[in-house]
């Protein structure tokens, strides 16, 4: 039911100092109706089945040039969890912040329910956050954000 994930990077290129290991955080994330001027436009965890694309921002920071960061989105309605989408960036400038957007064709609607996005480096999960597909109208600020970022060595 979905068919395109968009994933645009900026994210931080902080490198190691001397010989120490860099630590790589994921964390903020918030989803949204977009992102204008690098932050979230119109934050929100409640989506209608027509809002189309919706966006996930992050921040970031440890990432240097050449780290790569998949997105795996799941909808939580199945037994188990039906993963349905993973998209793929590398950074390839320095900044501290990063977005995956993820577009439905044309005539599709997202199925109500619950959703989870998390966000990996390598095998490691380094953040997720959740929202939620409803008949409810699009609230039109809602700033919760969550982040769930262990740092990885």
């Amino acid at each position: 039911f979905v068919s395109l994930l968009v994933g645009t990077l900026a994210v931080a290129g902080f490198a190691a100092q001397g010989d120490k290991p860099h630590e790589i955080r994921l964390f903020d994330l918030t989803t949204a109706h977009g992102v204008v001027d690098r932050e979230p436009f119109r934050p929100t965890q409640l989506f209608a089945p027509d809002d189309n694309p919706i966006y996930l921002w992050f921040r970031a920071e440890g990432c240097t040039t050449g780290t790569t960061i998949t997105s795996l989105w799941f909808y939580l309605e199945t037994d188990p969890p039906l993963r349905f989408r993973e998209g793929v960036v590398t950074v390839d400038r320095p900044d501290d912040w990063g977005q995956f957007n993820f577009e439905l064709g044309p005539g599709k609607r997202w199925p109500f329910g619950e959703y989870r996005v998390e966000l990996r480096v390598g095998d490691a999960l380094m953040a997720e956050t959740t929202f939620r597909v409803s008949a409810s109208e699009t609230p039109r600020d809602d700033s919760k954000r969550r982040d769930a970022a262990p740092s990885v060595p």
